[in-house]
């Protein structure tokens, strides 16, 4: 048994040393790309998605994709992607699963990280302190600048990792910026991350993520009112989330 569980943790801090060079290798890729394109467009497609998918075939994680339809908008318009967050796995699926480009609205700290925050920063990443409530003017006009320029912008509305897998409180700013821009809202469930990495632990387990995109939020009655989307966008995304729990239960 001691054995095995040396074995085991030595392979895992190899997983974990393979991840670090990866990361390396594609921040460095993502700056490049971003002297060619300094909207972050080709970053995103060919240093984030790329990095994404490395990192999951080499963690033994698969993402499945359901709903990827309700993207589909010929008129076009500003979107919002509002998504619950479990796991830090949670960002590899988001890039590895959905085809478009958007930017994460992630907490400051990130971009301390040496080469990786700048690639963040290069990608159009949009940078939050949490500690800082009279920043809310600054990152809207930064929100509102990507939407112009064609991306999504992607929001984790609880603000942090839940960390037993229910869906938390949210925070407003997702839905005054939808509010603000008339942007629809599209709620994206991941479910199966948790189990992937738990918060808290070190440990990467093989597993499956699934990610759904829900039905957007298109009513324009709601749009208006940021408390009203943020109500609508959190019952949509709970009973999203509570459905498999209530199959489970139902059949033990």
């Amino acid at each position: 048994m001691a054995e095995g569980g040396m074995t085991r943790r030595l392979g895992m801090y190899g997983l974990h040393l393979f991840i670090v060079v990866q990361t390396i290798i594609w921040s460095i890729i993502s700056i490049l790309w971003f002297l060619v394109d300094s909207t972050g467009s080709l970053t995103h497609r060919y240093g984030a998605r790329p990095w994404s998918r490395v990192l999951l075939w080499a963690s033994r994680v698969k993402v499945e994709t359901h709903g990827l339809e309700n993207l589909e908008r010929p008129e076009g318009g500003p979107m919002v992607l509002v998504c619950n967050h479990q796991s830090l796995f949670d960002i590899l699926a988001l890039l590895s699963g959905l085809p478009l480009d958007f930017k994460f609205v992630v907490k400051k700290e990130l971009a301390k990280v040496p080469l990786w925050g700048y690639a963040m920063k290069k990608a159009g990443y949009i940078f939050v302190d949490r500690g800082q409530s009279g920043q809310a003017g600054e990152l809207m006009r930064t929100a509102v600048e990507r939407i112009k320029k064609g991306s999504a912008v992607l929001f984790f509305a609880e603000g942090t990792r839940s960390a037993d897998g229910r869906l938390g409180e949210f925070k407003r700013g997702a839905f005054v910026l939808a509010s603000q821009a008339r942007a629809d809202v599209a709620p994206v469930a991941i479910e199966g991350s948790a189990q992937v990495l738990p918060k808290k632990s070190w440990y990467i387990r093989p597993g499956r993520i699934k990610i759904t995109v829900l039905p957007l939020i298109s009513d324009p009655e709601l749009k208006k009112n940021s408390r009203k989307l943020m109500k609508a966008t959190h019952d949509t995304l709970s009973l999203a989330l509570d459905a498999p729990r209530t199959e489970a239960l139902a059949q033990t």
